[in-house]
C-alpha cells in the first residue's frame, strides 16, 4: 500500500514520540478541560502538554525536527502567538494510539480515553481466558484502533478488520496501527 507524503510524516512523528520515551494516559474529557484549566496549564511546557494535554505550545517547547515532522504530516495548526497539535497519542499495553485532539468536538472526532483502557481491559481479559484459535475478528466503530490491533497481537494467525463510518479513523492510524512497541 502507497502511503502519502503526511501519512508517512505522521508515522515518523509518531515512531519519533515513542523512541523518546513518551507515554500518555487519557483520562476523561471532563478531567482534562479541569486540568488544562488550572493556573500555569493554558501553554504547553514538554511534549506530553502537547501531544497529551493538548495545549498550545511557543517556539522552543518542542524539538525543531518534532515541528517539521507534524507541519509535513499536516497537524500543525496556529494558536494565537504558537501552535497546537491537531492529534494526540495516548499510551495502551506499551503501544502509541493516535486520535483527536482535545476538545474532541468535532463531527469526526476520533475519541481515545477511559472507556477505551476498560474496552482493552475486557478484551484482553476474554483473549486470555479463551485459548481457542479466532479465525476472523472486526472492530466495529474501530475509532482509534487499539481493539483490532489488540486482537491482532493476541492472535497473530487472525485475519483482523478495523472498521468504522469516521473516514478520520480510518486515517493512517488503524492501517499501520500506530499502536506502535
Amino acid at each position: 500500500m502507497q502511503r502519502s507524503t503526511s501519512e508517512a510524516a505522521l508515522l515518523r512523528l509518531a515512531a519519533t514520540l515513542r523512541d523518546s520515551g513518551y507515554q500518555f494516559v487519557t483520562p476523561t474529557p471532563a478531567t482534562h478541560g479541569q486540568v488544562n484549566g488550572r493556573p500555569g496549564n493554558a501553554w504547553a511546557r514538554g511534549v506530553e502538554d502537547v501531544f497529551g494535554w493538548s495545549r498550545p505550545f511557543c517556539d522552543g517547547v518542542l524539538a525543531p525536527g518534532v515541528v517539521a515532522l507534524m507541519e509535513e504530516a499536516g497537524v500543525l495548526a496556529p494558536a494565537g502567538v504558537g501552535w497546537r497539535s491537531l492529534v494526540r497519542l495516548s499510551s495502551l499495553g506499551g503501544r502509541l494510539f493516535l486520535h483527536s485532539a482535545y476538545p474532541t468536538d468535532a463531527a469526526d472526532a476520533v475519541f481515545f480515553g477511559p472507556d477505551t483502557y476498560r474496552f482493552a481491559a475486557a478484551l484482553e481479559a476474554h483473549l486470555a481466558t479463551r485459548q481457542a484459535p479466532v479465525h476472523r475478528a472486526v472492530d466495529i466503530g474501530c475509532g482509534a484502533g487499539p481493539g483490532a490491533v489488540l486482537i491482532a497481537l493476541a492472535r497473530p494467525r487472525a485475519e483482523v478488520l478495523a472498521v468504522d463510518i469516521n473516514d478520520a479513523a480510518l486515517s493512517v492510524r488503524p492501517r499501520t496501527s500506530l499502536g506502535i512497541a
